[in-house]
């Protein structure tokens, strides 16, 4: 123990030069755990009163032996996302590579693998690919305004039980070429697990004594582990068999010039079969997938919530797709999409909010000197995303919702790091534009049909995480038919 604690010298040296919480509550070998015992939806509010705890500057806790290093200042920001340097995740988050493999969102380290498979698979998510796929999106999101006629009038729902099933229904159609109409038949087993995996996750990746295979091979959990890896594995495999036999049919039975990304990275593979072996094909499918289905499905009833809860903005985004689409629903294509720019600015403003990354792991493979700090190369990197967007240096009203922080004067004036809603640099999102598009056109349709309403406001919410942020409470609101003047 004296040898271990010694060759650890530097890194507790460097510690106490950063503020964080008082020595007496850091305890042997589970250093600052102790605060996260109890419910795992409890864990946000406990790192949230770590990081209001220290002004800018850097602060530190220790999570078991490991040292967390957490940053908010979109300065300290800019250094740390956009440099190669920085772009290691830590390897707490090989936790999730039990779910995901080594996918672009759960890989440790900028492998020579990692960003040869990221140059080969982000264009096939480039505009092009979104404008072939708007006839399905659409398709799925008039599907989804169905659903929603039931709850016109019926007092107040959860808008995510809805929103989920249409998002499964068309990531799952564009990005693995296979419909699987849980908005027909609802949640199948693989869906289910999709959803799970998350927070099962996301309770070992925070309490330091389910980290040892040991011990976490022991509970109920595990149990839970391998019934979600079975589930997913088995559909992705099913998903591939469907795409080989799709592709090598003579009559191609897409949608007009819509091919899936499954069957482009399939043929991609066939190609060029020394680049992706088939085990990170998979991977990547999947990664692809759980990311995009979650992120629409969150950002979307979080901007229900918000409309709902500031009727103003509501109107304002109304009268908007009434003077570019007009009040009668119909088929949208891109170009009218992107006139949509008070509708892009809401969203911009859920995602500042509540974005789908609130806390992101990083490491650096050398010591590195940060202003007056040194960040030695042993410590976990913890970049809140969730507490810069709320920063009131930047923010003009950064607890509630309010569109009018991304008119252009205002985006100017901004520090560029102060709103990075897809993380940034050489590990930022790559499905952004399809998110984008999905987002407008969804929302869209909604505000077309419906009228929102919820109660309170924003600061009223209590939120939980595990990979994303999510309200405690679910996404509750209540819908009314909207009569147009």
């Amino acid at each position: 123990m004296i040898s271990y604690y010694w060759s650890r010298r530097k890194l507790y040296a460097v510690a106490k030069k950063i503020k964080g919480p008082p020595d007496i509550s850091t305890l042997p070998f589970i250093g600052n755990a102790h605060i996260f015992l109890g419910k795992t939806e409890d864990v946000f509010d406990k790192t949230d009163s770590i990081f209001r705890s220290v002004d800018n500057e850097p602060l530190k806790f220790w999570l078991g032996p490991v040292l967390i290093v957490g940053l908010k200042n979109p300065v300290y920001l800019e250094k740390i996302l956009s440099s190669s340097k920085f772009a290691y995740k830590h390897e707490l988050y090989g936790i999730l590579e039990g779910y995901l493999g080594e996918g672009l969102v759960s890989a440790s380290g900028l492998k020579p693998k990692h960003k040869l498979h990221r140059r080969i698979i982000q264009p096939l998510l480039d505009l092009n690919f979104v404008k072939s796929s708007l006839n399905i999106l659409q398709d799925h999101t008039d599907l989804c305004m169905e659903k929603l006629n039931q709850y016109v009038d019926k007092g107040k729902f959860d808008i995510h039980n809805v929103t989920v099933k249409c998002f499964m229904d068309a990531i799952s159609e564009v990005i693995l070429g296979h419909n699987i109409k849980s908005q027909e038949r609802g949640l199948t087993d693989f869906c289910r697990s999709s959803i799970d995996m998350y927070t099962i996750g996301f309770n070992r990746l925070v309490k330091p004594w389910l980290h040892p295979d040991l011990v976490y091979d022991m509970l109920p959990d595990k149990a839970k582990h391998e019934e979600i890896l079975k589930n997913l594995h088995e559909f992705i495999q099913e998903t591939i068999i469907d795409s080989w036999k799709r592709r090598k049919l003579v009559v191609n039975k897409n949608n007009g010039n819509f091919t899936a990304v499954i069957d482009r990275l399939a043929s991609y593979i066939e190609e060029n079969p020394g680049d992706i072996n088939g085990e990170d094909f998979m991977d990547h499918l999947m990664t692809l997938f759980t990311a995009a289905f979650d992120t629409l499905t969150i950002v979307s009833s979080f901007a229900i919530l918000c409309f709902g809860m500031y009727p103003e903005y509501q109107t304002k985004a109304v009268k908007e797709i009434k003077s570019v689409i007009g009040t009668t629903p119909r088929q949208l294509n891109l170009d009218e999409l992107n006139k949509l720019t008070y509708l892009d600015m809401c969203i911009k403003d859920v995602m500042r909010l509540f974005p789908i990354a609130p806390f992101i792991l990083r490491r650096t493979l050398t010591d590195y000197v940060l202003d007056k700090w040194v960040i030695p190369k042993e410590a976990a990197i913890l970049v809140s995303i969730f507490h810069v967007h709320r920063d009131k240096k930047y923010w003009k009203c950064p607890y509630h919702f309010y569109p009018d922080h991304f008119l252009p004067d205002e985006v100017k004036n901004r520090h560029i790091f102060a709103y990075v809603p897809f993380s940034a640099g050489p590990r930022g999102c790559i499905g952004k534009t399809l998110a984008n598009v999905f987002l407008k056109l969804f929302l869209c349709k909604v505000l077309q049909r419906y009228e929102i309403q919820a109660d309170g406001k924003v600061p009223d919410l209590q939120l939980r995480s595990d990979i994303s942020v999510r309200p405690k409470q679910g996404y509750n609101c209540r819908l009314t038919r909207r009569i147009w003047e």
